[in-house]
């Protein structure tokens, strides 16, 4: 789980691009996927691969080393507050914590992942269409950045996601 490279691919590999060189609003490919990962559970959005567009995007394993830490964290935090898959708390906590702790990939490891990346790439969707609705110029793209922080601070400021963890840590 995050040590080898990765590539993204089509049109979220386009987005990426986008999101990396055009707005600035990231300095590596890394942070758009571990900021995907965020928004796309943040907003309940998941994407699929897309085929269509030959376009690449490609994450280094050393990426993945050096932000381990990171995408560990931000992966064990969706695999607990993910509701979609109807598991028990229980469940959910062995999905998180458990279902990665072989040295073989295991089926469920692999389905967790799928998930994960799911969600990468709905979050990718969506902080794209959020760049490109209404931004034209670099001053439209801070006006933005600076809208989407505070819309973040005030959820995260909310009791949605707080009681949510609370539920997870105390069963």
């Amino acid at each position: 789980m995050f040590e080898n490279d990765l590539t993204i691919v089509g049109k979220h590999a386009t987005y990426t691009r986008f999101l990396v060189n055009e707005v600035s609003l990231f300095k590596r490919y890394i942070d758009v996927y571990m900021n995907g990962a965020i928004f796309g559970f943040l907003y309940g959005r998941k994407g699929e691969k897309d085929k269509e567009s030959s376009d690449r995007a490609n994450i280094l394993a050393g990426a993945f080393i050096t932000e381990r830490t990171r995408c560990d964290f931000i992966y064990r935090l969706i695999m607990l507050l993910d509701e979609t898959s109807n598991l028990t708390v229980e469940q959910r906590i062995d999905r998180a914590f458990r279902d990665d702790a072989q040295s073989t990939k295991s089926e469920k490891q692999t389905a967790n992942m799928e998930l994960f990346n799911s969600y990468v790439l709905g979050g990718i969707e969506e902080l794209y269409e959020k760049f490109t609705e209404d931004c034209t110029t670099k001053e439209d793209y801070i006006d933005k950045i600076y809208e989407i922080v505070s819309n973040f601070k005030e959820e995260i400021e909310g009791v949605e996601y707080n009681d949510k963890i609370k539920e997870v840590i105390e069963g």
